[in-house]
C-alpha cells in the first residue's frame, strides 16, 4: 500500500486534511471514505490496507471539527458544510477515470445519505455502514433543550456527545486504542448535534420508492449507539433499484472494528466487484 497525506484548503480558507491509501498494481476502483462522530479517518488504515490490498484505492478527509483538519473541536458552522467536502472529494477523485464508491460510517454514513439524495452523485455505489438515522439510545431532554437553544444562540456552543465507547466494538483493543488516541474527542456542537439528528428525521421522512445508484446498507444487530432497525425500515423503502441491506449479527457499532472485520470486508469488496 503506497500511503500519502495532505492539506487543502477549503472554501472559507479551513486547512483539510486528506488520507490517500493506493495499490501498487493497477487499480479496479476508487472508494471515497467518510468517519464517524469524533473520530478521524486515520482510524481507517487497517480498512484501507484491505481494500488497496485487492485492487481498490482509498481516499478520505478529516471532517471538519474532526482529526487534522483545521477548526474547532466538534464544530462547523454549518451542517451543510459535510456535504460540501464530500462533493469537493468525490469531485476530485472522479477525475481519476476509475469507477467510483462512496463509504460512510455512523454520522459519516448519514452525511453519505444525505449527499446522495440531496445531490445525486453520478458515483458507481454508495456503501453506508451503521448510518446515524436514528441514534440507538436515549439523548437526554436537557442535552437536546441545550441543542436547540445553542443552534439558534450559540451554534459553536458543544457538549458531550454522549455515545458509550464501550459500544463500538467487542474487542478491547479497539477500546483501548480509541481512548489513547489524541486525535479522537467526545465533543460536539450544537449546529453539529441538532444538524445530525435533523437529517436523520429527513431520511425517516424521505418520500422515495427507487434509487439510481446502487446502495449498500448495513448494521450489526447489537449496535447501541445507532438504531440498526432504522437502517432496516430505510432500506425498505425502496421498491426499486439495486439496494441491500445486510444486517451483522452479534456484531457492535464499528464493523470495520469487530472481530470477524474481515467477513465485512469480504462482503463489501465482493459488493463493489459486483458493480464494475
Amino acid at each position: 500500500m503506497i500511503e500519502k497525506s495532505f492539506f487543502l484548503e477549503a472554501f472559507d480558507g479551513r486547512k483539510m486534511f486528506f488520507n490517500q491509501w493506493t495499490s501498487h498494481t493497477p487499480a479496479k476502483a476508487s472508494l471515497v471514505l467518510i468517519h464517524g462522530m469524533g473520530e478521524h479517518s486515520g482510524r481507517y488504515r487497517h480498512f484501507a490496507e484491505y481494500f488497496t490490498g485487492n485492487g481498490v484505492n482509498v481516499y478520505a478527509v478529516d471532517l471538519f471539527g474532526h482529526g487534522r483538519t483545521e477548526g474547532t473541536k466538534g464544530h462547523t458552522p454549518r451542517i451543510d458544510d459535510y456535504l460540501w467536502q464530500v462533493d469537493f472529494l468525490v469531485g476530485m477523485i472522479g477525475q481519476l477515470g476509475l469507477p467510483l464508491f462512496i463509504y460512510g460510517h455512523s454520522m459519516g454514513g448519514g452525511v453519505v445519505l444525505n449527499y446522495l439524495f440531496k445531490k445525486n452523485p453520478r458515483v458507481a455505489g454508495v456503501i453506508v455502514s451503521a448510518p446515524a438515522i436514528e441514534p440507538g439510545f436515549e439523548i437526554s431532554r436537557s442535552r437536546m433543550t441545550v441543542g436547540r437553544i445553542g443552534r439558534k444562540l450559540f451554534p459553536s456552543l458543544t457538549q458531550k456527545n454522549g455515545l458509550d465507547v464501550n459500544g463500538i466494538s467487542r474487542d478491547p483493543a479497539v477500546i483501548n486504542a480509541y481512548h489513547a488516541d489524541p486525535l479522537v474527542h467526545d465533543v460536539i456542537s450544537a449546529e453539529v448535534g441538532m444538524g445530525v439528528l435533523d437529517w436523520g428525521r429527513w431520511l425517516v421522512n424521505l418520500q422515495r420508492d427507487a434509487v439510481a445508484v446502487s446502495l449498500l446498507i448495513m448494521h450489526g444487530d447489537k449496535d447501541m449507539l445507532t438504531n440498526p432497525d432504522a437502517s432496516r425500515k430505510f432500506a425498505a423503502k425502496f421498491m426499486s433499484g439495486d439496494v441491500t441491506f445486510r444486517l451483522w449479527k452479534d456484531f457492535f457499532h464499528e464493523l470495520h472494528n469487530e472481530p470477524g472485520k474481515e467477513e465485512v470486508f469480504r462482503y463489501v469488496l465482493n459488493w463493489i466487484m459486483a458493480r464494475l
